[in-house]
């Protein structure tokens, strides 16, 4: 596989694992700060059992980290400037979701 094809493949792998409506929450969780698997739980009102295993897939894919810091295991972005991308992508995107929004409304009724 030449180096552009394997650069792709990664490109695909990631963006896979991104594609996860849970795991992309997850990802927009932990750009704002790291966090506790339990915190995350919390936060996305899911199991601490099925957040575990999305954060095992971010981590395979290379994306987060785990560290302790005294008796807490805490998961942050592995690259600061993922927090850019996040950021990035809610911008290119913001337009878009407030387009739909704007044509699901009903006419002459203002949301």
């Amino acid at each position: 596989m030449n180096d552009d094809r394997q650069r792709y493949a990664i490109h695909a792998a990631v963006f896979a694992a991104l594609a996860n409506p849970t795991r992309h929450e997850l990802m927009h969780h932990l750009c704002d700060a790291p966090r506790t698997p339990s915190e995350l739980a919390e936060l996305l009102e899911v199991s601490r059992p099925n957040v575990s295993q999305h954060l095992a897939v971010l981590q395979r894919d290379g994306l987060v980290k785990r560290s302790r810091q005294g008796g807490r295991v805490l998961w942050e972005v592995l690259d600061p400037r993922l927090s850019e991308a996040c950021a990035l992508i809610d911008e290119i995107l913001g337009h878009e979701l407030a387009q739909r929004a704007h044509a699901l409304e009903p006419a002459g009724i203002a949301t």
